[in-house]
């Protein structure tokens, strides 16, 4: 191969790829793909929750405290307990722009700081932006063990 023909071989070779690069950079939209629903996998199939923990242990002892909650980010859930002592579990991803949810234990709601939203103790809408609900989660309490599941 001659030195003309190589280097116009690496210049379209390189070009091709900074191309190709700037096509896979470019969408019909500057909004961020739409996250997972929680709760699915990538198939779009439900997704079932069944844990245990210990709400002696950190980083879980808020939950010893009434008001307190407990975010867990592997399953995106929100885990709070009542001023009253009941447990609650619900999808911990606000439903209007997927922001994480507080609870608030004086107005016994979740809350969504990113717009307001606020969602009942069983994930109902009470204030929008958000229209749908949150998804709910059983729990049950043996001892200081906490099991949350669908």
């Amino acid at each position: 191969m001659e030195r003309k023909d190589f280097i116009e071989q690496v210049g379209l070779s390189a070009a091709s790829v900074l191309i190709f690069g700037c096509m896979q950079s470019c969408s019909k939209s500057d909004s961020p793909a739409p996250s997972q629903p929680t709760g699915t996998n990538n198939n779009n199939t439900v997704k079932t929750i069944d844990f245990t923990i210990n709400i002696t242990i950190s980083p879980y002892t808020n939950l010893n405290t009434a008001g307190g909650f407990y975010i867990d980010r592997t399953n995106s859930i929100i885990i709070a307990r009542t001023l009253t002592n009941e447990f609650l579990a619900v999808s911990a991803v606000c439903t209007h722009q997927q922001v994480i949810l507080d609870f608030e234990a004086s107005n016994n709601r979740f809350y969504c700081s990113g717009h307001g939203s606020t969602f009942s103790t069983t994930g109902a809408v009470t204030n929008g932006p958000a229209a749908a609900p949150l998804k709910q989660y059983k729990t049950a309490l043996s001892g200081n063990l906490l099991r949350v599941y669908s």
